[in-house]
C-alpha cells in the first residue's frame, strides 16, 4: 500500500516532508501549529519513492543504500518480496534529484542491482499499480 510504518520508515527524528507526508500538513494557510515554523525553515530534503528491483540477486531490505545516477545517495526504509507482484519492493528516501521511472541502483552485498523509482502506492484495491 506504501504507507508508513512508525519506527521503519519514520520516526521522531524524520521530517514529514522527507517521510511523504506533506499532504498531511497545511503550511499554505495562516493556520498556525507546533513546527510549522522549523517545518518551513528546513523544508524538504529527501522524497519517499516506491523501488521495484529489476535484476536477479537479492531482495530489498531496510538500510540498504541507493544510488542515484547523479551519485547522490538514499536510503531503504523498508522493503520485501512482494507476493502480489513477484518482484522485490522497497519504501526509500533518495535525493530530490530523483524522478519516477527513473533508474537508481541498490547495493545488495557489494553489488549495485538496478530497481526502478515508481510512484506509491504499488497494488490499490488487489490491483497491481506499479510495474
Amino acid at each position: 500500500a506504501g504507507m508508513n510504518l512508525y519506527g521503519q520508515d519514520m520516526d521522531e527524528t524524520t521530517n514529514p516532508l522527507d517521510a511523504g507526508l506533506a499532504w498531511t500538513i497545511d503550511l499554505v494557510s495562516e493556520r498556525d501549529f507546533i513546527g510549522k515554523a522549523a517545518l518551513q525553515a528546513k523544508g524538504q530534503g529527501a522524497q519517499f519513492v516506491g523501488l521495484i528491483l529489476r535484476e536477479k540477486g537479492g531482495i530489498l531490505r531496510a538500510h540498504q543504500k541507493v544510488v542515484a545516477a547523479s551519485g547522490n545517495e538514499g536510503e531503504i526504509t523498508s522493503g520485501t518480496f512482494s507476493p502480489s507482484m513477484q518482484q522485490a519492493i522497497a519504501l526509500a528516501r533518495v535525493p530530490m534529484d530523483v524522478a519516477v521511472g527513473d533508474t537508481v541502483h541498490v547495493v545488495i552485498r557489494d553489488k549495485h542491482l538496478a530497481a526502478s523509482v515508481v510512484k506509491l502506492p504499488f497494488v490499490r484495491n488487489g490491483k497491481v499499480l506499479a510495474a
